[in-house]
């Protein structure tokens, strides 16, 4: 049993991928506890890996970095302390404590030099990252013009598959990067939150209901939502209701979308797999284990 503290990503400068500023089985869940100050962005499940942040500041990930996807995300996880993580594909990166720098590793995904991010948001192959001013810079792959943001202001930003989404300061959401099936054809609507998924991307409106748009599976659940995520890797999303609730739709037959009940402070989903934060503070996850993915 672990203890965790936060997760999901920012910050600023650079040498070797470090960038300091200047100053369980199947459809089973695992658990593991979670002091519950700043729940949201506390966990970050990927695509074959996941990875917390431990009440001493320190990652831990699990999963696998084995075989074909041998990049060292697991494995190269730094010793230092850090604020908050975000997993992606096959790299993972995070904040240093009191936001003095950060850093990338696994598969070769560095971000740019001299960028004083203050939030970086990690997807399959490439990864965009948030400054102070509202700027967003992205770097990876970019064979569909995923790491080319507009040059709007924003507030907040997310990395999938093949194309980016973000949230302007005037609720506007913006996507850019492939469209095939629509996943980058924001419907015009004010959201507070967008997650950019595999193929297909969701958005939380100003009066907390969920639009999705690209290759729907299925619709997205009714009610009032304050926390969203589409897996990257992977082809379903989970909600949190204004009530902690979860909800999970899509694709579940490795039992991904089989939330468990009870009031939960956050929720992540990964590529077959989602983890959760009940209000104890208890670290849970559900859905594929072939890896170790779902068993911190």
């Amino acid at each position: 049993m672990r203890l965790w503290l936060a997760i999901i990503v920012g910050a600023a400068a650079c040498e070797s991928g470090k960038y300091r500023s200047s100053g369980a089985q199947q459809g089973e869940s695992v658990t593991g506890t979670s002091p519950l100050s700043d729940p949201e962005g506390r966990l970050s499940a990927g695509h074959s890996h996941s990875c917390g942040i431990q009440t001493d500041g320190t990652v831990y990930c699990w999963g696998t970095d084995e075989g074909d996807w041998d990049y060292g995300q697991v494995r190269d996880t730094p010793t230092d302390t850090f604020q908050t993580v975000s997993v992606g594909g096959f790299f993972t990166c995070g904040v240093y404590l009191n936001q003095r720098g950060y850093t990338c590793w696994g598969e070769n995904k560095q971000p740019p030099i001299d960028a004083d991010f203050i939030t970086i948001n990690v997807g399959v192959d490439h990864a965009c990252g948030l400054t102070a001013a509202g700027s967003v810079l992205c770097w990876g792959d970019d064979i569909y013009g995923q790491t080319l943001p507009p040059d709007d202001a924003f507030k907040q930003v997310s990395a999938g598959y093949r194309h980016s989404c973000g949230v302007t300061p005037e609720n506007e959401a913006l996507c850019w990067g492939k469209d095939d099936n629509g996943r980058s054809s924001v419907p015009d609507v004010a959201f507070t939150q967008v997650s950019a998924g595999s193929f297909q991307s969701c958005g939380i409106d100003t009066d907390g209901e969920i639009h999705c748009w690209g290759d729907q599976l299925e619709s997205p659940p009714e009610g009032t939502y304050h926390q969203l995520s589409v897996a990257r890797s992977g082809t379903h999303a989970c909600a949190l209701s204004v009530a902690g609730h979860i909800a999970c739709w899509g694709y579940g037959g490795l039992g991904q979308t089989d939330s468990p009940e009870g009031v939960y402070a956050a929720v992540s989903a990964g590529g077959t797999h989602s983890c959760a934060i009940d209000e104890a503070g208890t670290f849970v996850c559900w859905g594929q284990d072939n890896y170790g993915e779902a068993t911190p």
